[in-house]
C-alpha cells in the first residue's frame, strides 16, 4: 500500500479516536458499550498522591487497569456471574455482616452520637489548650497507689487552693503535691492538646476557662483536678463535612460506655419482644450428650448434623428451635470463625449471640435499612466484585497448568537475565571471641596443624563446628571486613585473625565459584510463578481485546491528566 495513504489512513483512524474521546465530557473517564464511567469513580479509588513523581504513561497504565476491570465486571454481570450459588451465599453473609453494622451505625452511634454532638466537637476542635493541673488521687481511683481517704484528698485541694488564693505559685504546689509523675518535675505542666485528649469532666472544665485562670476543684476517674490554662489557640483544619467521620469515631470512644449502654438496652428489648427463652434443661441434655461424643473437634454445624439432638434448645417468637435453626445460622458465618465451646456456659453463650444477631439483622430488614441508598450500592459493590473474581477465575486463571518441559524451557530462555547467581566464596574459618587465642591460633596454623582440627575444637560458631568451621558459599557483602577479605584472597591462602562483631576470625579460601546460572531445581518454584503470570497477563490482554469487539471501548484519558494536573497547582 501506498505510505502516503497509509499516513492518511492512520491520520483519520486518530481522528475519529479523538472525536470519540471528544464526545466525552470532562467528568466522564470512559464508556464500555456506551456505559459510562465516571472520573469521580475512579479518582475517588485514586488520590492525587499515587501520581506524585510519576510520567504520564503511569496515569494512563492505571486507567486502563480500571477501565478493563469494569469491561470485565460488566461481562461477568451479563453472563449471570453475579447469580451463582456460591456468589448468592457470599452476598448474603456479607449483606448479614453489613446489616449488623446498619442497625448498630443507625439505632446505636446515631442516637448517642448525633450530628449536633459531632458539631460541637467540630466547633472545639478548632481550639488547642495549653495547662497545668494539679492532681491528688485517692484509694479505689484508676491507677492509684494512694492509701488517702476521699476525704482526705478533698482537705488538701482545701489547702492548696487557700495558698493559691494568697498568690503562691501553681508551679510550685504542683510540684509538691500532685501525684501525677511528670507533673511533680514540671510543675504540672499538660502541654498542647486539644478536644477529645483528656477525660470528660477534666475537659469540660478546663474548655470553659481563660487565660491564667484557675479551676475549682475537678473530680475524674484519676482522683481531683485543679486546673489552670495558660493559653488558648487556633489550629488549621478541614470544614466539617471533611472532618465528620474522623470527629464520629472520636466520639465514639468517648461515649463508649454510653454506647455500650445503649447497645445493651436494644438488645435486651428486642429478645424480649421476640420472646427469647432458654429451654436450659434440654440443653444440659445436650452438652451431655455432646460431651460424651468424638465430636468434639468436628465444627460446631458439622457436629449439630451428626449429633442430631430432636429436642428444642430455645424460644423464639412462639416457636421451639434447635439443632436445625442453629446449623443454619452457622452457615451463614465463614470457617475460620464458627463457634466452638467446650463448656455449656459457653454453649449458652453461643445460642445467645447467635439469636441476637438474627434479632439484629431481623430488624435491620424489617425496617428497610437494606434499602438505604448507601447500604444498597455497598451490596451492589460487593457482588459486582465476587462476580468479577468468578470471571477472572474461569476465563483467566483456569486451568493455568504448564508441564516441566514447558518450565524448563522459560528457564533455559530466561537463565541469563531471572536466574543468575553472582560469584560466592567458600571459605573455612576458626572464630573465636579472644584476641589473644585467636593469634596463637594462627600462628600454630602457620606452623602447618591443620585447620579442620582446630575448628572442630575451638570454633565458637556452633553452626560450622561439625563441619570443621566450613561456611556456607556466600556473596559480596556478608560478614564485613572478613567477607571482603575473602573476596580478595587466591584458594589456600589464609588471613586473620580479623575483627569480626564480637570476635575474631581465621579463614582459607577454599573454593572462588564464578557466576553462573542458578540450579533449575533450586529455582523451579520460582519459575512456575513467573510463568504463571506471563500466561496470566497474556490471556488477560487477548481477552480484553477480544471483548471489545461486543463491548467497544473509549477512554478519556485527558480528563484524567486534568484532574490530576488541577490537583498538583492547588498543592
Amino acid at each position: 500500500m501506498n505510505s502516503r495513504i497509509t499516513l492518511a489512513l492512520f491520520s483519520l483512524g486518530l481522528l475519529v479516536f479523538i472525536a470519540a474521546c471528544s464526545n466525552m465530557d470532562g467528568d466522564t473517564l470512559a464508556t464500555v458499550d456506551g456505559k459510562a464511567i465516571s472520573l469521580e469513580e475512579f479518582t475517588s479509588k485514586n488520590p492525587a498522591s499515587r501520581f506524585v513523581n510519576k510520567d504520564k504513561e503511569f496515569l494512563e497504565s492505571k486507567v486502563d487497569e480500571y477501565v478493563r476491570k469494569a469491561l470485565f465486571t460488566r461481562v461477568a454481570i451479563d453472563r449471570g456471574l453475579g447469580e451463582t450459588e456460591e456468589v448468592l451465599v457470599k452476598k448474603k453473609k456479607t449483606e448479614n455482616r453489613q446489616m449488623l453494622q446498619e442497625v448498630y451505625t443507625k439505632v446505636i452511634l446515631d442516637a448517642v452520637v448525633s450530628d449536633d454532638y459531632i458539631k460541637e466537637v467540630y466547633d472545639r476542635s478548632g481550639t488547642e489548650l495549653n495547662a497545668r493541673h494539679i492532681l491528688l488521687q485517692f484509694k479505689g481511683t484508676s491507677r492509684s497507689r494512694s492509701e488517702r481517704t476521699k476525704a482526705e484528698a478533698l482537705a488538701i485541694m482545701g489547702q492548696i487552693n487557700n495558698r493559691l488564693s494568697k498568690g503562691e505559685s501553681f508551679e510550685d504546689l504542683a510540684g509538691e503535691f500532685t501525684d501525677d509523675p511528670s507533673g511533680k518535675e514540671n510543675g504540672g505542666d499538660l502541654g498542647w492538646f486539644g478536644w477529645g485528649k483528656m477525660v470528660g469532666p477534666f475537659q469540660e472544665a478546663a474548655f470553659k476557662l481563660n487565660p491564667g485562670e484557675v479551676s475549682s476543684v475537678v473530680e475524674t476517674d484519676f482522683g481531683f483536678h485543679i486546673i489552670k490554662l495558660e493559653a488558648k489557640r487556633e489550629v488549621e483544619r478541614g470544614d466539617f463535612e471533611s472532618e465528620k467521620n474522623a470527629l464520629k469515631q472520636q466520639a465514639s470512644r468517648e461515649k463508649s460506655a454510653e454506647l455500650g449502654q445503649k447497645a445493651n438496652e436494644f438488645l435486651e428489648g428486642q429478645k424480649k419482644a421476640a420472646g427469647f427463652e432458654v429451654l436450659t434443661e434440654n440443653v444440659h441434655e445436650f452438652f451431655m450428650i455432646y460431651d460424651g461424643s468424638g465430636l468434639k473437634k468436628e465444627p460446631m454445624d458439622e457436629m449439630l448434623k451428626k449429633l442430631n439432638y430432636k429436642s428444642p434448645l430455645f424460644k423464639l417468637w412462639g416457636e421451639e428451635l434447635g439443632s436445625e435453626w442453629l446449623v443454619e445460622e452457622i452457615g451463614m458465618i465463614d470457617e475460620g470463625q464458627k463457634p466452638r465451646f467446650k463448656g455449656e456456659n459457653q454453649l449458652l453463650g453461643i445460642i445467645d449471640q447467635l439469636v441476637t444477631q438474627n434479632l439484629i439483622i431481623r430488624y435491620g430488614y424489617d425496617n428497610k435499612l437494606d434499602q438505604d441508598e448507601v447500604f444498597a450500592k455497598r451490596i451492589n459493590d460487593l457482588v459486582e466484585r465476587f462476580a468479577y473474581e468468578a470471571f477472572v477465575a474461569k476465563e483467566i486463571n483456569a486451568n493455568l497448568t504448564p508441564t516441566d518441559e514447558e518450565l524448563l524451557a522459560f528457564y533455559e530462555a530466561n537463565k541469563a537475565d531471572k536466574y543468575m547467581d553472582k560469584k560466592k566464596v567458600l571459605v573455612r574459618e576458626v572464630f573465636v571471641k579472644d584476641s589473644l587465642f585467636a593469634v596463637s591460633l594462627k600462628k600454630r596454623l602457620d606452623a602447618g596443624e591443620l585447620m579442620e582440627k582446630l575448628a572442630e575444637r575451638y570454633t565458637e560458631r556452633k553452626a560450622t563446628k561439625g563441619d570443621g568451621g566450613l561456611l556456607p558459599a556466600f556473596q559480596e557483602g556478608r560478614y564485613g571486613v572478613m567477607g571482603k577479605t575473602a573476596f580478595t584472597m587466591t584458594v589456600g591462602e589464609m588471613s586473620g585473625p580479623i575483627k569480626l562483631g564480637n570476635g575474631y576470625s581465621i579463614i582459607r579460601l577454599e573454593e572462588t565459584i564464578p557466576e553462573g546460572p542458578k540450579p533449575f531445581n533450586k529455582v523451579k518454584g520460582r519459575v512456575r510463578t513467573e510463568i504463571l503470570s506471563e500466561l496470566r497477563e497474556s490471556r488477560n490482554e487477548n481477552l480484553y481485546k477480544e471483548l471489545q469487539k461486543e463491548y467497544p471501548v473509549k477512554v478519556n484519558y485527558s480528563a484524567a491528566h486534568a484532574f490530576y494536573d488541577d490537583m498538583a497547582v492547588e498543592k
